[in-house]
């Protein structure tokens, strides 16, 4: 709960600026391993049973005021091992809740290569474009909010449904990338059952083999 270092969001100006600016790292700041709100949030996280993983630190202000407090956010970067970690402490599943643009897929897609092995349970919270979590609270309300939350799919659900959208599956070209991409992302997971479970699923919307 003390200070450890500052970060800014860039409102106006240098649109080649990084949208958030950070303090410099030091041994008690380092981007890789700090949660933003999670002295506030872990206790609430706790009685939650999941952590909320927002994109940025208004996105996570804007579900405190808004009553939903088991939010958090990384400082700016993809989470990491190191966050996952941290995060396995107190709870075995996330929801990530990014901005409900195709940016937004791209960041939660991002975001989880590093975390993919850390063993949580990731499910996705899709915000209906264009808004982010601090829009869409303010534009519907924080009950609203707690519904979009409560249809959060799994992130192999989300993943496969990203890829058959970027990806024309009636060609063999969509379809190799299809796979391509959905197996890469579940070997990182190390996880049997879940790399047996959506090889299926994967296989199913294809009309290919498991094999």
């Amino acid at each position: 709960g003390r200070v450890i270092a500052f970060s800014g969001r860039i409102l106006q100006g240098d649109e080649k600026s990084a949208k958030y600016v950070n303090s410099p790292e030091t041994e008690l700041f380092t981007k890789g391993k700090v949660l933003f709100a999670l002295d506030k949030a872990k206790r609430a996280i706790l009685d939650a049973g999941h952590a909320i993983v927002c994109e940025g630190q208004l996105d996570t202000i804007a579900c405190h005021a808004a009553g939903v407090r088991n939010v958090i956010a990384p400082q700016g970067t993809a989470l990491t091992a190191a966050h996952g970690r941290i995060l396995r402490r107190y709870v075995e599943e996330v929801i990530l809740c990014f901005d409900g643009d195709k940016a937004g897929r791209n960041a939660t897609i991002r975001s989880l290569d590093d975390c993919l092995g850390s063993g949580l349970a990731i499910r996705v919270a899709s915000i209906p474009p264009p808004d982010d979590p601090d829009s869409y609270i303010r534009k519907a309300g924080a009950d609203a909010f707690r519904e979009v939350l409560g249809r959060a799919q799994s992130f192999f659900d989300f993943y496969l449904q990203h890829l058959i959208t970027e990806n024309d599956p009636a060609t063999d070209r969509g379809r190799l990338a299809i796979i391509a991409g959905m197996g890469s992302k579940l070997q990182l997971t190390g996880n049997a059952v879940l790399i047996d479970t959506y090889a299926q699923r994967t296989s199913q919307r294809l009309g290919v083999s498991v094999d």
